[in-house]
């Protein structure tokens, strides 16, 4: 018997109410070489995962007893079950059940009748995820950001994340020192905020620099610097400190872009608003068709959540329901970053993609121009505004 809180490497906990609906499941499984563990509910799902940590959890959203959400909660909550995807199943194309469970904390979901090439898409994105962590994260997107509070932190790191970007968070020089002394083979660039003590972090970024004297340093502050600490950001990150009273929210996460990775494109992450969907895509040259969900849009881009990606510089045909709405919309759209699956590291990123819109029907069209407002928009350089932060 495992000690709670280790992983069996390839058990899969198959919950459902529905003795049926168990052993479709467990006869896929099988053929995909796991170890199907069937339980009937909520309350078995909780007392097996006391004794060992599966691979993954599939587990249908509507049961009898415990609803799949409530017992989806439960499964993050517990020690054992912290780090152990869950994917979820759902009536077909119904993104009011999908919301319920990406609000429990599901990974993911299929729809029903569950197909075998798609659970074994998932299946094989979550058996490679243990591979990729030893990989880490991709050359050329990994940041550390030295954050001075909740704006870096909540603003800026997250649209970072979903402009595809993997970010070290950094509470202070201290712990910056720490994590660039253990990642910093692995990291592609450096942000840092000085304005919660300029000279402490000024020190910091020289030795950023002295160390990585080919990588991107981007300074920025929250408040109005000395000519001092200016002409010190300046001569150390070679461009003018940043300097967010001055800067829309938008326009400040456009120029760290276009200094970190001035090659990407960006999908202006910093305007995504919520906007929730059931996707699915499949490549317009040919291939299967795989589920994911839309949490946020951007004028410009739909961000998915799924454990399935396709690969970067993918074009793919989307299906897109929205709530309330009998037809899909359709869209087609250009994988501009593709984030797999990953165990737990020290770099966040969402796995998933973030997509380009290039057409979409007239449907979605209006969608969009009702919930996903063009009005932000990046301002022209040189006319400096007041933040809405």
């Amino acid at each position: 018997m495992n000690a709670p809180g280790s992983t069996t490497r390839e058990a899969v906990f198959v919950v459902d109410d529905s003795r049926t609906a168990r052993e479709v499941v467990r006869l896929h499984l099988a053929r995909l070489g796991c170890e199907p563990v069937t339980l009937e509910g909520g309350e078995a799902c909780l007392a097996e995962l006391a004794r060992r940590a599966p691979m993954l959890i599939l587990m249908d959203l509507r049961m009898e007893r415990m609803q799949g959400d409530e017992v989806c909660r439960a499964v993050k909550s517990h020690p054992a079950g912290r780090n152990v995807p869950v994917i979820m199943f759902t009536s077909a194309g119904e993104p009011h059940e999908v919301m319920h469970c990406w609000r429990a904390g599901a990974d993911d979901f299929l729809p029903k009748p569950v197909a075998l090439e798609a659970l074994q898409a998932k299946l094989v994105a979550v058996r490679n995820a243990r591979e990729r962590a030893k990989e880490g994260p991709p050359k050329g997107r990994r940041v550390l950001l030295v954050e001075g509070g909740r704006f870096l932190h909540t603003f800026l790191g997250g649209s970072l994340e979903q402009e595809g970007l993997h970010v070290l968070y950094a509470r202070d020089a201290q712990d910056a020192e720490a994590l660039a002394a253990e990642h910093g083979a692995q990291l592609d660039g450096f942000l840092v905020d000085v304005s919660r003590a300029p000279r402490e972090t000024l020190a910091l970024a020289a030795r950023l620099r002295d160390a990585n004297p080919k990588k991107p340093l981007v300074l920025l502050s929250r408040a109005e610097e000395s000519g001092e600490v200016l002409a010190r950001a300046q001569a150390l990150s070679g461009a003018p400190l940043l300097e967010k009273r001055h800067l829309g929210a938008d326009e400040l996460l456009g120029r760290v872009l276009s200094r970190l990775t001035p090659d990407r494109v960006p999908l202006r992450a910093a305007e995504r608003v919520p906007f929730f969907t059931v996707v699915e895509f499949a490549p317009l040259a040919g291939g299967a068709a795989l589920t994911g969900f839309s949490h946020d849009a951007s004028p410009e881009a739909l961000f998915v959540r799924t454990l399935t990606p396709a690969r970067e510089g993918t074009r793919l045909s989307l299906k897109v329901s929205l709530a309330g709405q009998r037809a899909p919309c359709s869209a087609e759209a250009t994988v501009v970053w593709a984030n797999p699956p990953r165990a737990p590291g020290a770099f966040r990123a969402p796995a998933g993609m973030g997509l380009r819109l290039e057409r979409m029907d007239p449907a979605l069209t209006q969608q969009f121009v009702r919930f996903v407002p063009r009005t932000h928009g990046f301002p022209p350089t040189g006319n400096p505004r007041a933040s809405g932060f």
